[in-house]
């Protein structure tokens, strides 16, 4: 009885608040703002940043969410209880009004000019965005410092060591690659109308941790792009995001190298697409690091990678069929 009641105290301490005071938070636009509750009830309006708040043992208290099971049907899956909140609310449109009658006490958007529009109203709002791995982490550090409890903390900080990690072991194996053998990658997030993911953005920099080259001379997300241009610099890898859409018999793009070689894949999606702006940026670069450099990495077990994860970070065991649908970007199964 007595490791029970002491086992209950550790888990009501690991959720309960770090910080019995108010505290200021710096988000990511270097806005400083005070988090006066201990426990506020959150509305995560930044699509990414949902799983973020739900590795960091936030999900009871969303009660407003971007989300929607029907696109995300693996956030809904781990964290059941979000189909309690208010889902599908856009960050652009949201009123502070609306979050004020729901008595939110934190919000996380993803720009400056939002969040800054919600403080002025008189609702406590944090700009989460980033789009480099640093500022990736920045950003979790900045949750969890305004969920504050000792389990955001911790997780965040266990994050922070798997990530250097990975890293790490990726820089060392990939470290003695030959311009010539890291492959041309090329990141299509939408195939109507075509767009590429550029340079300075988070895709640029997990094709390049994982031994790639980015082969769209753009900068920036969702890049408009036509094919003739994709010709141009026509890539030895293609890689599709899982919401870019069916690639048609017929469409041209099947007549690059890459795709003549079989040397495009779709992309896994779980709680969050991998590849854009989640916290299975882990898996994503674990994954594409195997992808291209298969020999190199051939000790890389991404099945055993995804167990960890989902274990260590969502608390979650997968089973082998959870893992194979992730893998090909398909919800769970019925």
């Amino acid at each position: 009885m007595l490791h029970l009641v002491a086992g209950v105290a550790a888990g009501f301490l690991l959720c309960a608040p770090l910080h019995v005071q108010a505290r200021l938070v710096t988000d990511m636009s270097g806005a400083t703002v005070e988090i006066k509750d201990d426990a506020p009830p959150i509305a995560d309006l930044w699509y990414a940043h949902n799983e973020i708040s739900v590795m960091l043992g936030a999900a009871p208290r969303i009660r407003v969410t971007a989300e929607n099971a029907a696109d995300n049907p693996w956030l809904f899956k781990i964290a059941p209880v979000l189909y309690m909140a208010h889902m599908g609310v856009k960050p652009d449109t949201v009123s502070a009004e609306y979050l004020l009658a729901n008595k939110i006490g934190l919000v996380f958007v993803p720009t400056a000019a939002k969040a800054q529009e919600l403080r002025r109203a008189g609702v406590t709002a944090l700009a989460a965005e980033y789009m480099t791995m640093p500022d990736m982490l920045a950003s979790l550090d900045m949750s969890a410092e305004a969920i504050g409890t000792l389990e955001a903390h911790n997780t965040a900080k266990r994050y922070h060591q798997e990530m250097e990690r990975v890293l790490e072991l990726l820089k060392f194996r990939t470290a003695q690659l030959h311009e010539t053998e890291r492959p041309r990658v090329l990141h299509i997030a939408r195939l109507s109308p075509l767009q590429v993911d550029g340079e300075k953005t988070l895709i640029d920099a997990w094709i390049q941790a994982a031994g790639g080259t980015n082969a769209a001379r753009v900068t920036g997300n969702h890049r408009p792009v036509s094919f003739e241009q994709i010709a141009v610099w026509n890539p030895d890898v293609v890689i599709v995001d899982s919401s870019a859409g069916e690639l048609p018999a017929t469409s041209p793009l099947r007549t690059l190298n890459a795709f003549r070689q079989q040397k495009w894949w779709g992309n896994p999606k779980g709680v969050f697409a991998w590849d854009r702006y989640g916290c299975e940026e882990l898996l994503q670069v674990q994954w594409a690091a195997k992808m291209l450099h298969p020999t190199l990495f051939a000790d890389l077990d991404i099945r055993t990678a995804m167990r960890n994860f989902y274990n260590i970070f969502f608390h979650y065991h997968l089973s082998e069929d959870d893992i194979s649908r992730i893998l090909a970007a398909k919800p769970p199964a019925p």
